[in-house]
């Protein structure tokens, strides 16, 4: 049986319109951010969220953090999406595999960003850096990645026939649950300030946005194999 949807949250997702001008806000709002950050007028809120999250240590907690960290090295990150991908292949869906694949571009689209905007990463002189880090802080791109890659098997979930809606519910929620997890790591670790967390959730969501149009819209329409009906003379 085909699982009833929400008609209001449908009505919305599915409304170009208000896809189009989130998409524009979102834009909007990383443009505001990125005035912030390099007028450097987000430090008070970087240094508060920091402090917040360093306050309570221990060295159990700096393992678990390192390893939501982990799954977001480019290694790591790398062979979840062809491991994830080969998975949908091998199941015959072609279209979740090539979803999934696309993950790979917001490495390239956290690289430019990083470049381009050119924020350094907090020192270890303001913060506790518990893990070294290479390149650019902003936007981070573990987060960038977290966000479309668990975002992604979100939208896969959701639109899925074969999984009920409570099954559906539970697994979003821990898709939703490693992309918050993995989020709040890097700031506990000193890799990334609070802005840095958002500017890659901006950019995340907007990438969901496009990969989610793209994929229903490649999704074949469930009335076109039904058996035409005649009425009876």
């Amino acid at each position: 049986m085909h699982k009833k949807r929400y008609g209001i949250f449908e009505s919305f997702a599915n409304s170009v319109f208000l896809n189009a001008l989130l998409f524009f806000l979102l834009s909007f709002l990383f443009l505001v951010l990125t005035f912030f950050v390099l007028s450097n007028r987000s430090a008070y809120w970087d240094y508060y969220v920091t402090d917040i999250l360093q306050h309570q240590q221990h060295t159990v907690l700096d393992y678990v953090m390192k390893a939501f960290s982990w799954l977001g090295r480019v290694k790591v990150a790398f062979f979840a999406i062809c491991m994830a991908s080969l998975f949908f292949l091998i199941s015959g869906k072609k279209r979740e595999a090539i979803l999934v694949g696309s993950t790979v571009l917001s490495g390239a689209i956290s690289w430019t960003l990083k470049m381009l905007i050119d924020r350094p990463r907090p020192g270890a002189d303001v913060v506790r850096v518990i893990e070294e880090t290479k390149y650019q802080s902003f936007p981070s791109g573990h987060v960038l990645f977290y966000t479309v890659f668990f975002g992604i098997l979100c939208i896969i979930v959701y639109y899925s026939k074969s999984i009920s809606r409570k099954a559906g519910g539970i697994m979003i929620s821990l898709l939703a649950f490693f992309i918050v997890c993995g989020a709040v790591s890097r700031i506990y670790l000193g890799a990334h300030w609070f802005t840095d967390i958002l500017g890659g959730l901006i950019i995340g969501i907007q990438f969901l946005q496009i990969a989610r149009l793209l994929y229903l819209r490649s999704r074949p329409d469930p009335d076109h194999d039904k058996p035409e009906t005649t009425l009876p003379d």
